[in-house]
């Protein structure tokens, strides 16, 4: 099994973002994420009295040719993830792909805040499922807390509040969920009872049954290739799927919307790579099909006018877009997560003690930039052909924002775009605790 990282290029005019192999960068001192540096520009300048946040070392690189997946597990569309330990039968297969992850405590502490609230590091900072679900509901006061769920792969859930709305039968019941990424295992154990099948489509009849372009769309489409291959032969989209919906079966991994359905909008090939212009049409299609939570743990490149366009409509229909915030440890979220200030939500990554990972891009020194921190170390999740295994990025810790938004669209429809962003900011762990 190959640990790989994802790279944003320029090819021929056309925004792309492909993934390249890390034993290209283990000898860098400083390995690239971005190359295309001239697109990327830091909104807060470097403060001497801040303790520098360290950069993230290499993580060992690993094969494992008789387990590996097909096209090598890889990392989200924007940043490399930091490492993996697959499970199979309850036996570790990379025992030794534990990431290391440096963290930035030092600077959170030292960081003024901006605004009520808000601060330049972790933005609103860590989501809070039982403040945001009572918030939608009309309550002014969070649910009541419940024992920890779970084991100890089940920390995100706890770290989230999660347990807390599920305890008052918020669950994401009637959500569908898209998740715009490299496919999703519908067959995985943990998540074929909460995958989205299209009610207008007959399989297999060669038809576009519903008229909305595409044929034989039962379980999504795929952008990437143009078909309906919604299968995930990379294992990134199916990981970010089970932290969204994984079934609470006792077995594996319990989604944060675990009542919720997954619409898979393979927008990434099975090697990570995808265009601007597949996911902001997959956005599109995610929209007109009924998904109200769009997940896209993926970035790279610069604003893209389709795109723009795409979050706007998504914003316009009710449907809220969460976007991770990207893994270079820079000042401000990479594209599209840099689009929240209009539109949707982005979330940076912190680990099991709520400390923000030095990997997560940070929030900016702007208040309307909509950052919201959550689980992203370490994350225990579903990956393809029936297995688990555990994976770090921005990445992680945006599906437990869709997770959590499904939960307050459960309990409340009639919240907007402007609502959920509103609510989830304003109840958020820098807000609460002030």
């Amino acid at each position: 099994m190959l640990e790989n990282s994802l790279d944003a290029h320029r090819l021929q005019g056309i925004e792309r973002t492909d993934l390249f192999d890390p034993r290209q960068s283990l000898g860098r001192s400083n390995p690239s994420i971005f190359p295309d540096t001239a697109n990327f520009q830091p909104l807060l300048p470097p403060n001497p009295e801040l303790e520098p946040v360290p950069s993230l070392p290499n993580s060992p690189l690993f094969t494992d040719p008789e387990n590996s997946y097909s096209g090598d597990l890889a990392a989200n569309f924007s940043l490399g993830v930091t490492g993996v330990n697959d499970r199979r039968d309850g036996d570790f297969l990379l025992g030794r792909g534990e990431p290391t992850v440096g963290l930035a405590d030092a600077s959170i502490a030292a960081t003024p805040s901006l605004s009520p609230g808000y601060r330049s590091t972790t933005g609103y900072g860590l989501v809070n499922a039982a403040a945001a679900v009572a918030r939608s509901i009309g309550q002014t006061t969070p649910l009541p807390n419940v024992p920890t769920f779970g084991n100890k792969n089940d920390w995100g859930a706890n770290l989230v509040n999660a347990p807390s709305a599920w305890a008052k039968g918020y669950t994401g019941q009637g959500i569908v969920v898209a998740v715009i990424d490299t496919g999703v295992d519908r067959n995985h154990p943990d998540l074929s009872g909460n995958i989205w099948k299209n009610p207008g489509e007959i399989p297999g009849d060669g038809r576009d049954n519903d008229g909305n372009g595409y044929v034989d769309d039962v379980y999504g489409w795929n952008f990437a290739s143009g078909n309906n291959n919604t299968l995930d032969g990379n294992g990134h989209g199916t990981h970010v799927a089970g932290t969204i919906a994984g079934l609470n079966n006792g077995v594996g991994v319990t989604g944060i919307a675990y009542n919720s359905r997954i619409m898979p909008v393979k927008a990434l090939s099975d090697s990570g790579s995808g265009s601007l212009s597949a996911i902001a049409k997959g956005i599109r299609y995610a929209v007109d099909n009924g998904a109200r939570v769009i997940n896209m743990s993926l970035g790279g490149g610069s604003t893209s006018r389709e795109m723009q366009s795409a979050l706007e409509y998504a914003s316009s229909r009710g449907a809220i877009v969460v976007m991770a915030a990207g893994n270079e440890g820079a000042a401000s979220p990479s594209y599209p997560g840099s689009s929240a200030k209009n539109w949707g939500i982005t979330v940076g990554a912190v680990d099991n003690s709520n400390n923000l990972a030095s990997f997560s891009n940070r929030a900016g020194s702007d208040p309307a930039m909509r950052y919201v921190t959550a689980p992203g170390v370490n994350v225990y999740s579903t990956l393809p052909n029936g297995r688990y295994g555990s994976l770090s990025g921005t990445s992680m810790a945006t599906p437990h924002v869709s997770g959590v938004v499904a939960l307050m669209l459960g309990a409340n429809g009639n919240l907007d775009d402007a609502g959920v962003r509103n609510i989830l900011t304003s109840t958020a762990g820098n807000v609460l605790s002030r």
